[in-house]
């Protein structure tokens, strides 16, 4: 029988199991695994199965498997072609008719619908369609009801928008607009400072998906003059002339307000005109964030003027429950932090953020202030049971030490000399808990050791180890990461938790769906499939090997984040 026949006849009767792997790992030479990855993929999910759609996921559990195996899809843009038509176009298509998971898999496997071949006739063909299916709202509305669309998507997505959007009625392009405009961007606020002339800023990452959907929406809008409802906003005796319904998609005060009062042309605002300009027209206006009036500059009374607009800015945006505004202004100030926040103001600004919900903006100051400002003079003054208690905190809280260090002689580590010098106090309670000096100054019940699978130490050194780190798993299903990690635990067999270190700038979300093959909805969720989905592989690799007890128990698997990792390191002490 012909090996390519016999792996199939295999993979029928027993599935993604350990028998299968056996059989990949023996044969791989003699094997065309792209090969059966293509045919599997077009077998299955785009096969006679029900539900596209497997309990969540992008793809089947086989495809899944596959991957995981080490193969890829070659022809990957052919085969994206082949499943757009087949899914959103053939007999396959759901009356939602737009991002398709199988297509959404493939993107993040590679493929880009701008290396399709025939990529202006499959628009064409996209918009007859929906033409002529009736489909053309609910094709719109599903991408503004999805934030993170991949990108490779928009090759295709712009050119058919940007005819479709014609053809829609008004209400339509109101509902797009205002579904774009509660977009929550995701953003992170890191511990681990950078510093600039002494001081230390929080770094903060963005994850900015422009969508030019609803800037076509409103373009589209603002040509259709027979349906223009033009109103006036009046702040400080002048006036700002804008679009009635374009205004209540991107703000519920204004809609209830118009709602309210439907014959009435001219509402009156408190506040700055300025203010309210912005507020109103934003997304329309040519001022833009970036332009000087809002941006720090070498005078510090200009530079708080502007950031006092900003401030007035956000206040507007929480009054007129505008998301997006509230969330540039936001991004803007932590951007040009070093700028705009500094000793002085940061609590202040601090308590502003918190009035406002500007979440963002309140994490950055608090992590400026824990970085910088956060001192206290009375510890003198506490009663002894609570000095000693913090002493004992202090000198248990773990370090990442990396392995090599394991090597070196007895030590004490450099922050622990530090407390013992301090006082009486001090010097008891660090020797009581930490007692004599140790092995590259490490003390295994609580300290973390950072580990690379591919440069292990002497497994003598790690047997008291109860805690390790090392790189997370690649996003790209990489069939060798569990044989990796299990070098690690089996030379820690004390081993409690092992930590996954993500990379700072990493998007979980994108993260999550690459390795996980599954679509989370918040950051938590994100970060509990991947740690579910990593010790899973551990426990197959684990079971797969057949040399483990029975009674063993895997570590917890627990995600962190390399900046975390970094302030925790030794070296930063």
């Amino acid at each position: 029988m012909d090996i390519q026949d016999e792996f199939r006849e295999l993979f029928l009767s027993h599935g993604c199991g350990h028998v299968v792997a056996s059989f990949i790992q023996r044969e791989r030479d003699r094997l065309d695994l792209n090969g059966i990855l293509e045919e599997t993929f077009r077998r299955i999910d785009l096969g006679p199965r029900d539900l596209v759609c497997h309990q969540g996921a992008y793809v089947s559990l086989e495809v899944e498997f596959l991957l995981r195996q080490g193969s890829f899809f070659e022809k990957i843009n052919k085969l994206l072609k082949d499943t757009y038509l087949y899914i959103e176009l053939g007999p396959k298509h759901r009356e939602s008719a737009c991002l398709g998971p199988e297509v959404q898999f493939l993107l993040i496997q590679g493929a880009d619908f701008k290396q399709v071949p025939g990529l202006p006739q499959i628009v064409e063909d996209t918009k007859t369609y929906l033409e002529k299916s009736n489909n053309v709202p609910n094709f719109l509305l599903q991408q503004a009801t999805r934030y993170n669309i991949h990108g490779n998507w928009s090759p295709l997505l712009e050119k058919v928008n940007k005819s479709l959007l014609k053809v829609v009625d008004s209400e339509t392009l109101c509902e797009i607009v205002r579904l774009i405009s509660s977009h929550q961007k995701e953003t992170n606020v890191y511990t681990r400072p950078f510093k600039v002339d002494g001081m230390c800023w929080p770094a903060v990452t963005y994850n900015l998906k422009r969508n030019r959907l609803i800037d076509a929406a409103i373009t589209e809008l603002r040509k259709r003059q027979k349906w223009w409802d033009e109103v006036l906003i009046k702040a400080q005796g002048r006036y700002i002339t804008t679009l009635k319904p374009l205004l209540s998609a991107r703000s519920p005060f204004f809609k209830e307000l118009f709602e309210d009062n439907p014959k009435q042309k001219s509402f009156e605002l408190s506040g700055l005109y300025k203010t309210a300009k912005f507020a109103v027209l934003y997304k329309r206006s040519e001022i833009k964030l970036s332009s000087k009036e809002y941006r720090p500059c070498d005078s510090r009374v200009l530079t708080e003027d502007n950031l006092e607009e900003l401030l007035n800015i956000l206040s507007a945006a929480k009054k007129f429950r505008m998301v997006d505004v509230s969330g540039e202004v936001q991004r803007h100030i932590t951007h040009h932090g070093e700028g705009f926040i500094y000793s002085r103001n940061a609590q202040e600004i601090k308590d502003i953020a918190n009035e406002m919900n500007a979440a963002l903006l309140e994490r950055y100051c608090d992590a400026f202030i824990a970085t910088n400002l956060r001192k206290f003079t009375l510890f003198p003054s506490l009663p002894t049971e609570l000095r000693i208690s913090i002493w004992s905190q202090v000198a248990s809280r773990p370090r990442v030490v990396l392995a090599h260090k394991l090597h070196e002689s007895l030590q004490t580590p450099r922050h622990i000399a530090r407390i013992l010098r301090v006082c009486r106090d001090s010097k008891a309670e660090v020797e009581q808990f930490w007692g004599r000096p140790r092995m590259g100054g490490v003390k295994f019940e609580v300290d973390i050791i950072w580990l690379d699978a591919c440069y292990l130490p002497p497994p003598i050194s790690l047997e008291e180890a109860r805690y390790c780190a090392t790189p997370a798993p690649d996003a790209d299903l990489q069939f060798d990461w569990g044989v990796n990690v299990l070098r690690i635990i089996k030379c820690c067999p004390r081993l409690e938790a092992l930590y996954l270190a993500i990379a700072g700038g990493n998007d979980e979300f994108e993260y999550c769906r690459r390795f996980t093959n599954r679509e989370p909805t918040t950051r938590a969720e994100a970060r509990n499939l991947i740690e579910e989905g990593a010790h899973q592989r551990l426990q197959h690799e684990w079971l797969y090997q057949g040399d483990s007890p029975n009674d063993y128990i895997l570590p917890k698997i627990i995600l962190i984040c390399e900046d975390e990792i970094t302030r925790l390191a030794d070296q930063h002490f």
